[in-house]
């Protein structure tokens, strides 16, 4: 049976490549190269990058539209499925040796309706201080700041870490050459990356940036958006973070 979806949305992308190929003459050879360049940036171990850094934040855009929950953020190339479930008090797995500055992150999970939803799960991961994601770059221990915790009764939630920083996207790759051709710069604005479920709610997408922060306003994945960026305070020595997730009832739910 025909799947109309798919034939509405590739047959208007042909169309639409077809048609810049004509407006802008690209050659043969131009072609190829733009073929290679997508092939590469797969054998190349970049994998979803270079579709992420260009179009990953406007689809998510467009699945926020009418949303009544938190909004969803991109989850970019560098999560990994099935991280630890960790044991209270959570902290995020480290090296005896971790450079980065403390922080606490915290907050609360709730329904559209503001109920609290015990035992919601958070999956959380970020870049180490030197931008590096384990599992993904080499030479740091597996699941290094990756974990999962679990809210509590009320719905609150706290965890211990390390606050990441701005860090550089590939750039000696594929999706580095075409930056650089176009003279963009590399970097992504520090953030934490949060995915939450509970039974009954829709999975939500977070990605959580720090209000002052560099690169906000010229991220190279254009992410930013309105209602992910969270204050950042110092007490005592470490540094502060909180926010609130609300999960929307899923759709099965809601169609009921």
């Amino acid at each position: 049976m025909p799947n109309q979806r798919l034939i509405e949305v590739v047959e208007d992308l042909e169309r639409t490549i077809l048609e810049l190929i004509r407006k802008h003459r690209v050659t043969h050879e131009e072609y190829r190269l733009a073929t290679d360049l997508l092939i590469a940036s797969i054998k190349e171990g970049e994998e979803s990058l270079l579709f992420d850094v260009f179009f990953e934040a406007q689809a998510t855009e467009v699945g926020n539209e009418g949303r009544v929950g938190s909004p969803a953020a991109i989850e970019g190339p560098f999560y990994i499925p099935d991280a630890p479930l960790l044991s209270l008090p959570y902290s995020l797995p480290q090296r005896p040796d971790e450079r980065g500055e403390p922080l606490t992150f915290r907050g609360s999970v709730s329904t559209t309706d503001g109920a609290p939803l015990a035992d919601a799960e958070l999956d959380i991961w970020h870049a180490d201080a030197d931008g590096l994601y384990s599992q993904i770059h080499p030479n740091l221990p597996r699941w290094n700041l990756r974990g999962r915790l679990l809210a509590g009764a009320d719905g609150t939630f706290e965890v211990t870490t390390i606050l990441p920083p701005p860090y550089e996207i590939p750039k000696d790759g594929p999706t580095g050459r075409v930056l650089n051709g176009l003279n963009r710069h590399f970097f992504r604005p520090a953030h934490l990356h949060v995915k939450l479920r509970a039974p009954g709610h829709e999975e939500l997408t977070s990605q959580l940036y720090f209000a002052g922060g560099d690169y906000l306003d010229s991220d190279v994945a254009n992410a930013v958006r309105e209602g992910l960026v969270v204050e950042l305070r110092q007490d005592g020595g470490r540094w502060q973070a909180g926010y609130d997730f609300v999960l929307e009832p899923a759709r099965e739910a809601v169609a009921a």
